[in-house]
């Protein structure tokens, strides 16, 4: 496994790879970055695929500009990007989070370029919150940003998110979670991304309405105690709007099935893989 960079769209993307066949990029969730799947990213490639994790912009070790228009578009600009350079025309995309919203605004805008979808615990299937709008306000953002990366802040968010965090919460994660929200060219990044986060919404962009229009094979996977999406709300809605969607539901698992249940997380996604031909 190796990670390299990309320059895509003007702007320096990091990715983390392994294998070679069929590419299969995996998209991480919020203040995550692509070592969330490096676990998975091994496992894709022993399945005979060219596993790509992809530090999204403003996130991970990739670009953080302030200034950049950051919008689903521009995401599926630059994965489809990752594609050209890869040399092939098609990939399946996985999502996590946030990385399955910008997955299906991809399939949607793309729908050429990509020949499956996984969304896992996926954004998109809520309304935003007056406190994620109000993250773009200049001192309401930073004053945000600055609290949610306090250690027992990061902690309490993490520890909602899975199911047995004694047992799958470890100190790297915290970590990770926390270096995510701190200094200054992350803070700049995401309070740019929280300003245009209309921009970064299906329902408010209007690509949630499109939804219907998707006819490449989509796996869901969910959680059973997911906190953050539950799958009540936000799993069995996604297989009612995309067509030919297969819902997994996990039990004793939070919001990172990768995380909390590699092993059935894997199976399932070997699985789908398989029957892609």
């Amino acid at each position: 496994m190796h990670s390299r960079f990309v320059t895509i769209a003007g702007y320096k993307i990091h990715v983390l790879e392994a294998g070679t066949g069929p590419l299969v990029l995996l998209l991480h969730g919020f203040a995550g970055s692509a070592e969330d799947w490096r676990p998975t990213v091994a496992a894709v490639a022993n399945m005979g695929y060219r596993a790509m994790a992809v530090d999204a912009l403003g996130f991970g070790r990739s670009a953080k500009p302030g200034d950049a228009p950051y919008s689903l578009a521009l995401m599926a600009r630059i994965y489809t990007g990752i594609l050209d350079q890869c040399g092939v025309t098609q990939a399946t995309l996985i999502g996590h989070s946030m990385g399955g919203k910008y997955a299906l605004a991809t399939a949607v805008l793309h729908p050429e370029r990509v020949n499956g979808l996984v969304l896992v615990a996926s954004d998109g299937f809520v309304e935003a919150s007056r406190l994620t709008m109000a993250g773009g306000w200049p001192l309401v953002g930073q004053a945000i940003l600055w609290l949610s990366a306090q250690p027992r802040v990061v902690r309490m968010l993490l520890t909602a998110a899975f199911a047995d965090p004694e047992r799958h919460l470890t100190a790297e994660i915290l970590e990770r979670g926390r270096a995510a929200l701190m200094g200054k060219d992350n803070r700049r990044a995401l309070t740019a991304l929280s300003r245009q986060y209309a921009a970064t919404d299906l329902g408010l962009t209007g690509l949630r309405t499109r939804l219907g229009e998707l006819t490449m094979p989509t796996l869901l996977v969910w959680g059973e105690s997911d906190q953050v999406f539950p799958v009540e709300a936000c799993g069995y809605v996604a297989r009612s709007e995309i067509p030919k969607a297969h819902l997994v539901i996990l039990p004793h698992c939070g919001h990172f099935p990768q995380i909390e249940s590699p092993r059935l997380f894997q199976g399932a996604l070997a699985g789908f893989l398989a029957g892609l031909g």
